[in-house]
């Protein structure tokens, strides 16, 4: 795909030196033009191809930053080359100011914000016109590009600048989190980063973009009106940069270009250039019902195909499971004698023994919703170094408990303490970063990142040395897309992903659902010596029995909202009350899930 990139850069270096070389006045105008669009649609794949974030702002954006030219052109002797950034920087900081209330806001909230704000600017600023345009005062370019195909070479240049930019930032670590927020944004609390902050981040570069285009095209006029700026205006580019995949360079140069070609042409055929806005919101349309990423992400998916098969993952080491590898779920596994004396019932034990060390400790959660007591009263430690299981039937309040835990649900009863640590009020990244790392039922890792990108981020400034990690997973090399992972392997990534930073506790919902074979010892196997390898304890959601008996020293059963047993797993899982709730026999003998 680099050399894909770069065949492609040639090709579009060579193209811009034909043009300039031969096309005629009109037609430099109109590729100008074009090209001047295809930044404003660069911006729009920052926002949204990147950051998942639906905008309808962005030739707002670029209104301001002609306004700002205008401004700058009326009443300072500021160079032209010297105004383009300040014009980005006032579109920025416009940008910021928006996003930090907007970007509380997801989809179509967000979308009718941006619109409100786009529509209002276009009737209080917009509206009484720009600096000098009543005076006549015309912005021009430098003196070096103040010909047709000077300035068309300027505007190339400046996007392909801004295009090696952006396609720096995407593979940078701030743009593997604009396509983790992208891809979900409790996923990125969860990892300990701010999804605020990182959506601002992409609102903010995004609007500096568009600032940019909005002085290159009062430049390209000489003068610009308010109508150049109007809310349909935002529209059209984001359904051109939707149908195209504005995301990469060649799907916002095909928007830039289209959206300047298409009218012209309606316009020779006689036909009325509003047909445009229609034509490329059924592009549009059609481009999501196929997925993201629009026409480019179709052709880079076309390159891929052709690129030789991918090279086997080589053998890693086999790991020791903490039991004997038995399938018998009342099999006495090998355990730590601190564990073997504690009783069944929890009536007869408090869950926080004074003379138990604990790493974390759960006091008297409860959680309603509306009506409905998802969980009541529900205590627990969890010792260091341990795995603590947590079974139950579905709707036992299972996947709430750890949502309480990892702090996606702030409305609980009872306190979550962390190594002595009040944690109970922190929001999830804060948690994060104290040590709490959490797995999700559905993978949630991004497809458009490598298994090294994500774990980079995963892991911050700790952890192990990547290499180890793959290899006590048994996962690929580092630099395999997580898009050509199967879902199982994807889920074992987002496992890995959890402990790499050596968190003081992991919460794990279910990683084992779905593998089989081979696959899933090995990666039985991995759980096992998590606490051993990361030094993590670890709380396990699992059904697989068969799992639960061979990982945990500790199993805490659920039933309603309530515990009904605490204790070994031999003890837990032929205690009456379990049998009865959870695995429906009457024999007092559990049988595997």
């Amino acid at each position: 795909m680099r050399r894909a990139e770069a065949a492609g850069g040639a090709a579009y270096v060579a193209g811009v030196l034909l043009i300039a070389r031969f096309a005629d006045e009109f037609w430099l105008f109109l590729l100008t033009s074009a090209l001047i669009t295809a930044l404003v649609a660069v911006s729009v794949g920052v926002i949204y191809d990147n950051a998942g974030l639906l905008s309808l702002c962005q030739m707002t954006f670029a209104g301001i930053g002609a306004w700002t030219v205008g401004w700058l052109s009326h009443r300072t002797d500021l160079p032209f080359l010297a105004q383009l950034p300040l014009a980005a920087m006032v579109a920025l900081a416009v940008g910021v100011l928006v996003g930090v209330p907007a970007l509380r806001l997801r989809g179509l909230n967000l979308a009718v914000f941006t619109l409100v704000f786009s529509a209002a600017v276009s009737r209080v600023v917009f509206a009484d016109g720009f600096p000098g345009l009543l005076e006549g005062n015309r912005v021009g370019p430098p003196g070096f590009a103040d010909g047709d195909a000077g300035f068309f070479l300027l505007v190339a240049v400046t996007l392909g600048l801004v295009a090696a930019v952006v396609t720096a930032l995407r593979r940078a670590r701030l743009g593997r989190w604009w396509f983790s927020v992208r891809r979900s944004e409790r996923a990125v609390a969860a990892l300990g980063r701010s999804v605020v902050r990182t959506k601002l981040s992409a609102f903010a570069v995004s609007a500096a973009i568009a600032g940019v285009a909005g002085g290159l095209l009062v430049a390209l006029n000489g003068v610009v009106s308010g109508a150049s700026f109007e809310p349909l205006e935002s529209m059209t580019i984001l359904t051109a940069a939707l149908m195209f995949g504005a995301g990469h360079f060649e799907g916002a140069l095909l928007a830039g270009l289209f959206g300047r070609l298409i009218p012209n042409f309606l316009s020779d055929l006689g036909l009325p250039q509003d047909i445009a806005p229609m034509i490329f919101a059924a592009g549009g349309l059609a481009a999501l019902s196929q997925g993201e990423g629009g026409l480019s992400a179709a052709l880079r998916a076309g390159l891929r195909r052709l690129r030789a098969p991918a090279v086997a993952p080589e053998p890693v080491p086999a790991l020791v499971a903490r039991t004997a590898g038995t399938t018998d779920i009342t099999a006495q596994p090998d355990r730590g004698a601190s564990e073997e004396d504690d009783d069944v019932d929890p009536s007869t034990r408090p869950a926080n023994d004074p003379g138990r060390v604990s790493v974390l400790t759960l006091e008297r959660i409860s959680v309603d919703y509306g009506a409905v007591r998802a969980l009541d009263d529900v205590s627990l430690h969890m010792a260091p170094g341990t795995i603590l299981g947590l079974i139950g039937p579905n709707g036992a309040g299972k996947s709430t408990l750890v949502d309480a835990v990892a702090g996606f649900i702030g409305g609980h009863d009872g306190t979550v303490t962390l190594a002595g640590e009040d944690i109970g009020r922190l929001a999830p990244r804060l948690r994060a970063g104290r040590g709490v790392r959490r797995s999700f039922q559905q993978s949630h890792v991004p497809l458009d990142l490598s298994i090294g990108g994500y774990l980079d981020l995963a892991a911050g400034h700790s952890g192990p040395p990547l290499t180890d990690a793959l290899a006590h997973f048994g996962l690929p090399p580092a630099a395999t897309a997580v898009r050509s992972l199967d879902v199982g392997t994807r889920r074992i990534l987002e496992v890995c992903g959890t402990v790499v930073s050596r968190p003081r506790v992991v919460l794990l919902d279910e990683p084992a659902a779905g593998l089989a074979g081979h696959t899933r010892e090995r990666f039985v196997a991995a759980l096992a010596a998590i606490p051993s390898t990361f030094g993590s304890s670890v709380l396990l959601i699992e059904h697989d029995l068969d799992v639960v008996a061979a990982t945990c020293d500790r199993v805490v059963v659920l039933n309603f909202g309530r515990v009904i047993a605490d204790g070994t797993p031999d003890e837990v899982l032929t205690h009456p009350a379990v049998v009865a709730a959870y695995l429906g026999a009457s024999n007092g003998r559990a049988e595997p899930s």
